[in-house]
């Protein structure tokens, strides 16, 4: 699986216009062949800062989106909202690493203060 990371940050002021847009913007990445989930944060300091993540199934997949005016399609109507231009980061998910459980701590040390 393969996440793209999408940093948006909106016009102060304008977060409930953004969100709406963001709405169609959920609409058309749905459409997309390879598209498995997408996922939205609010800045917590910063009400205007958006983190998105959109799940892919493979490389390819990504790459169709990527590679072609796709991407700049399907973001269109945040585009006038947006401060500046989205960040985008590609990330390979690393499925053994997530939290699946309590783990085993080796050294309680880090507890003691």
């Amino acid at each position: 699986m393969l996440l793209q990371l999408i940093e948006a940050v909106a016009v102060n002021g304008q977060e409930v216009a953004f969100e709406a847009a963001l709405c169609e913007v959920r609409q058309r990445v749905f459409m997309m062949p390879g598209f498995r989930g997408l996922t939205v944060a609010q800045g917590a300091e910063q009400a205007n800062v958006y983190l998105v993540q959109v799940r892919w199934e493979t490389v390819d997949e990504l790459q169709d989106v990527v590679g072609s005016d796709r991407f700049e399609r399907c973001w269109a109507p945040v585009q006038p909202l947006l401060v500046r231009p989205l960040q985008v980061d590609h990330f390979v998910e690393r499925p053994s690493l997530n939290d699946q459980g309590p783990g085993v701590i080796t050294d309680l040390a880090w507890l003691r203060t």
